[in-house]
C-alpha cells in the first residue's frame, strides 16, 4: 500500500492542517491504527495529533483518499474534535456505557424494595383490574372494540 499526499491546506483559525491523501495499491481498505503512523510520518507530525476523518475506499479498486487532520498541539486537538472521533481513531472502546449497566440493575433492585405488595381480593385478582371479556359479556355490557349491535 502507498500512501501520497494529494493535497493540504493550512486551517490557521483552527489550527490544523487539512490533508487529502491518495491510496495506491491496496487490497483491502486499510485500518485507522494502521494509517495513523503513515499519515504523521509523511506529514512528519506527532502521530497523537492526526485525526483521520473519513477513508473512501470504493469496491473493486486499490485505489482511495483519505481525509484527515494534524493538528499544532493537543489542547487545540481536544477542543475541537468529538471526543468519539480521537477515541476511534485511538481504537478505544467506550467504558461508560459498560459502568452504567450495572447502576441501572441496582436502581431497579432498590426501587423493587420500596414498592408495597399488591393486595390481592378473595378471587386471587388483583384489585383495580378490569374483569375479563367473557365476564363482562356475562354482565351484559360489551365487549371493548365492539358496540351493542355488533356480533
Amino acid at each position: 500500500m502507498e500512501l501520497e499526499i494529494t493535497g493540504k491546506k493550512e486551517n490557521k483559525a483552527l489550527q490544523r492542517q487539512e490533508v487529502e491523501i491518495g491510496i495506491k495499491n491496496a487490497k483491502i481498505t486499510p485500518s485507522r491504527k494502521e494509517l495513523r503512523p503513515k499519515i504523521a510520518a509523511l506529514a512528519g507530525a506527532k502521530e497523537e495529533l492526526v485525526v483521520i476523518e473519513h477513508i473512501d475506499h470504493s469496491f473493486g479498486t486499490r485505489e482511495g483518499k483519505i481525509k484527515a487532520c494534524i493538528y499544532e498541539n493537543e489542547e487545540v486537538l481536544k477542543k475541537i474534535e468529538p471526543v468519539h472521533f480521537i477515541e476511534r481513531d485511538l481504537g478505544k472502546k467506550k467504558k461508560k456505557a459498560e459502568e452504567k449497566k450495572p447502576a441501572k440493575a441496582e436502581e431497579k433492585k432498590a426501587e423493587g424494595e420500596k414498592k408495597k405488595p399488591v393486595e390481592k381480593s378473595a378471587e386471587g385478582k388483583q384489585e383495580g383490574k378490569e374483569k375479563p371479556v367473557e365476564e363482562k359479556k356475562a354482565e351484559g355490557k360489551p365487549a371493548e372494540g365492539k358496540k351493542e349491535g355488533d356480533n
